[in-house]
């Protein structure tokens, strides 16, 4: 099937109400943000935003959605249970992607976040990815791989937030460094 190209004043319409919403969202809570505060910001009518969205919350979460489908991809891209395919390229690929949408990620994981959108996050990285990986490598008894599974995925998303709130003064192969350093340490505990 072939892919419609979006023109590009669309593009630039929806990344100006990106940007509008992300900015706003730093502010103050997303239930709180309308339609004509966005519009406004953006330098758009409230018409050509409806135009592209029905309200707030179709924004949001298509703006979720497009993080959540790319983090789907770059999740399966990497099948931890080949030899060979280590967490290292995977968590680059992964804080690369969240660089690329650091104003939806800062927005919502950082200052108050969105609880829903975090949740769903560890739930993707855990059952995608890292869970397979701690299979296929460190076998152990299913209770203690779920526990490290868990810390694994909190402590990755943690150092993630940390790195997204605080300007992201190194570049994301640090941060990968840093993480994948982490899961090997760990990792040894399960032996």
């Amino acid at each position: 099937m072939e892919e419609k190209k979006v023109d590009r004043r669309v593009r630039r319409t929806q990344r100006q109400l990106r940007m509008a919403l992300t900015t706003l969202m730093m502010e103050k809570d997303i239930n709180k943000i309308t339609v004509h505060e966005i519009a406004e910001l953006a330098d758009v009518n409230r018409g050509t935003f409806y135009s592209h969205y029905k309200d707030v919350g179709d924004l949001l979460n298509r703006l979720e959605e497009g993080v959540f489908t790319s983090l789907t991809e770059v999740s399966r891209k990497y099948r931890p249970e080949i030899p060979g395919g280590d967490a290292f390229h995977f968590i680059l690929e992964l804080l690369t992607l969240v660089d690329e949408n650091a104003d939806i990620c800062k927005a919502l994981m950082c200052n108050n976040g969105d609880m829903h959108f975090k949740h769903r996050l560890f739930l993707v990285l855990k059952d995608e990815y890292f869970r397979k990986f701690l299979i296929a490598r460190y076998p152990a008894e299913e209770n203690r791989l779920e526990y490290f599974c868990t810390y694994l995925v909190s402590g990755i998303l943690s150092v993630t937030r940390d790195w997204l709130c605080s300007s992201q003064n190194e570049p994301p192969i640090e941060i990968a460094y840093i993480c994948a350093d982490f899961i090997m340490k760990g990792v040894a505990a399960l032996k």
